[in-house]
């Protein structure tokens, strides 16, 4: 594999020191299959294919990390519940098993490194992983990809249903809880030595849009905790964790959790955001990707892209990348000047 620097910008980053240019993550996923021309249900069925398109898409943009094109629904119907898969898009999930203490109880997660226990998870995300770790030639972090604690046991009991308990049987919220964390430790687990370089995790429902800083503390705390600590203790890798929306009081407290880069949403004022992290941990984002990413010009980006280097990543502890998943639709050119901004910036400034 070739040292092109990738991951030793990423270090500089992470350990706040300055580098010659500002990393960059693409944050894609499917829109590398709409790049090369396939669907989404063609990645999903053959790891070849996601693992090739992530790669030549990561190349073509200047990303500095590559993810192939894993369906984070997949898990789901490998435990047995209902989940649509599109042709051209994720799965999506449309029942929810836990509806009582009991049904907790029931509740059976598969092995992840049994593979007729999950057949779909090994195929989309293991083999993916595997086959884009056997492809790559450069230095890229490969990234797996799971949902954090609390989204998991959301799409298990349901969002709504989750939330309205918190208030009526907190309990058994945090029993869902405590059974959900060993599950994601496994699948992270198994991501790593299938091929992932980072520990990544989109955590949506930790958000202060649906749940307060104190609710955060009490229900996801644990368990990102928990996950964190126990994938850490098996694997010397980096915990990069992904949360939507307003998260400016909550991501104080992701220091704590051993988080060493937090990426977060295009909402969220990125001074303050800096200002908040301090050098506790790196910072990842926050390009709008719907308005800029998808909808805007190369122009448009790179000016944005400048503002938040300026604001977040001139000594170090910054990854520039979209506020959240790069739209399907992005154009190419778009993607591709987010990841020049992070070279230009420097040649331009200094």
């Amino acid at each position: 594999m070739k040292d092109a620097g990738h991951r030793e910008c990423i270090r500089a980053a992470l350990d706040h020191e300055v580098a010659d240019r500002t990393p960059v993550n693409n944050f894609a996923l499917v829109t590398a299959a709409r790049s090369a021309g396939y669907t989404v249900e063609q990645a999903r069925k053959d790891p070849k294919i996601s693992a090739r398109v992530s790669i030549d898409y990561s190349l073509k943009t200047k990303s500095d990390f590559v993810k192939p094109v894993l369906d984070s629904q997949v898990p789901f119907s490998d435990l047995g519940m209902n989940v649509r898969f599109p042709e051209d898009d994720y799965g999506f999930v449309k029942d929810h098993p836990v509806k009582d203490m009991e049904s907790i109880d029931e509740l059976a997660f598969f092995d992840p490194n049994v593979a007729k226990e999950c057949p779909l998870f090994t195929r989309v995300i293991v083999n993916g992983l595997e086959e884009t770790s056997r492809m790559l030639e450069e230095d890229l972090h490969i990234c797996g990809l799971s949902w954090g604690p609390i989204t998991t046991a959301g799409y298990l009991m349901g969002p709504e249903d989750m939330l309205m308990m918190t208030m009526m049987e907190p309990e058994m919220v945090k029993k869902l809880m405590k059974k959900v964390a060993p599950f994601v430790t496994a699948m992270q687990n198994k991501m790593i030595e299938s091929g992932a370089t980072i520990m990544w995790m989109a955590d949506p429902t930790s958000s202060e849009d649906l749940i307060s800083p104190p609710m955060f503390k009490e229900y996801s705390y644990p368990a990102l905790k928990e996950v964190i600590s126990d994938v850490k203790k098996v694997h010397d890798v980096d915990a990069y964790l992904h949360i939507c929306g307003n998260t400016l009081d909550t991501m104080t407290m992701l220091p704590e959790l051993k988080v060493d880069c937090f990426s977060f949403d295009h909402a969220v004022d990125i001074a303050k955001a800096k200002k908040k992290a301090g050098n506790k941990m790196a910072i990842m984002g926050n390009v709008d990707p719907v308005r800029l990413i998808m909808s805007g010009t190369p122009d448009d980006i790179k000016n944005e892209c400048y503002r938040l280097i300026d604001a977040a990543g001139r000594n170090g502890g910054f990854i520039l990348a979209p506020g959240c998943e790069s739209p399907q639709a992005s154009p190419d050119e778009n993607v591709r000047a987010m990841g020049q901004a992070g070279i230009d910036y420097w040649k331009a400034r200094y």
